[in-house]
């Protein structure tokens, strides 16, 4: 017969020590809670909006720093699944942020950090900078939590939009610069060349603005310039580029076309929309423009050849009495 009172002392000490066992679980457990409270706080301190999410069950966990980033407040959103917040990142953006997770999850990267835009409550858009990492894995490894940040970037992000634009956009007209051009020609001919199409460059330059300028001062000039870019833009399509050179030259690429019948019809409807008058303050201007064309593969096989015989044929329409289109002609070189 087991005697209870002999083995009491060997009962109490494992009862003593499994509390002691569950005492520091608890302490460690909350010890644990509380740095990463203390974490997270760090983190929105620095201005970052921490995100957590549980990936077995699809909730994402948000801190109220992160809500209010995007106008939200805590009553909009608190816990809900990742997929439905990931619905207000701009839809452009979101084929490469899910495959960047994606790849980080699945260990062919080492880490998850991916830039892109999120619609607001208000549906404004902000660029945010995000990362993460995976902080819990079941027992076969697989990922069950991961935690990070959003940044908001929207000012970086403006700001490298300005300085691509100085670096390829005419800052009086806002149209591409020659670099841009120059860019675009190419890509268009590699791609002319590879499908065997054609294309066409033009090159426009102003009648009578020299005078208008002479007369009424550059001020006056520079607004004359900004409207004949806008109505030049309004004659091509969207996929065309319209560029200024500088001065009162401008160039235009089509990039597709079937025949020479395409150019001769958008030529003829810009020269007819600069022949219009201008309306600057009370004054009604007149500007006319001499336009010159050069065709892939006809007159030339290169970007700096079509220029130049697009700029040749433009100075023999201006020969020929200005306010006209013309096709290079191989006997514009004799």
């Amino acid at each position: 017969m087991m005697n209870y009172s002999q083995n009491l002392p060997l009962v109490i000490m494992f009862l003593a020590l499994l509390l002691t066992f569950i005492v520091a679980g608890i302490y460690y457990a909350l010890k644990l809670k509380k740095s990463e409270e203390l974490w997270k706080f760090a983190l929105e301190g620095a201005g970052d909006g921490v995100w957590d999410w549980d990936i077995k069950n699809d909730v994402a966990s948000l801190s109220l720093r992160y809500i209010e980033m995007f106008g939200f407040d805590k009553d909009d959103i608190h816990k809900r699944s990742m997929k439905a917040w990931n619905n207000r990142i701009y839809p452009e953006d979101a084929p490469s942020m899910t495959a960047a997770v994606n790849s980080y999850l699945t260990g062919k990267s080492e880490k998850y950090v991916h830039e892109h835009r999120v619609i607001c409550k208000d549906k404004s858009i902000k660029w945010v900078l995000s990362r993460g990492m995976i902080v819990k894995r079941d027992a076969s490894g697989k990922p069950i939590r991961m935690v990070g940040t959003h940044t908001d970037i929207t000012a970086r992000k403006l700001l490298e939009t300005r300085l691509e634009n100085l670096a390829h956009f005419d800052p009086l007209s806002n149209v591409p610069n020659r670099t841009l051009f120059n860019d675009r020609l190419k890509l268009a001919l590699s791609y002319a060349k590879r499908e065997r199409k054609m294309l066409a460059v033009m090159f426009v330059d102003l009648d009578l603005f020299k005078e208008i300028n002479d007369l009424y001062g550059h001020e006056i000039g520079d607004i004359v310039l900004k409207k004949v870019s806008r109505q030049l833009v309004s004659c091509v399509r969207e996929s065309d580029t319209v560029a200024r050179m500088g001065g009162d030259e401008f160039v235009i690429l089509l990039p597709i076309i079937d025949n020479e019948n395409d150019a001769a019809l958008v030529a003829k409807k810009i020269v007819d929309a600069i022949s219009q008058p201008i309306k600057v303050e009370k004054l009604d201007l007149h500007v006319t423009c001499s336009l010159g064309i050069a065709i892939y593969p006809q007159h030339g096989i290169d970007e700096k050849l079509l220029v130049i015989n697009a700029d040749m044929a433009m100075y023999q329409a201006k020969k020929n009495g200005k306010n006209q289109a013309k096709f290079f002609d191989a006997a514009m070189l004799d």
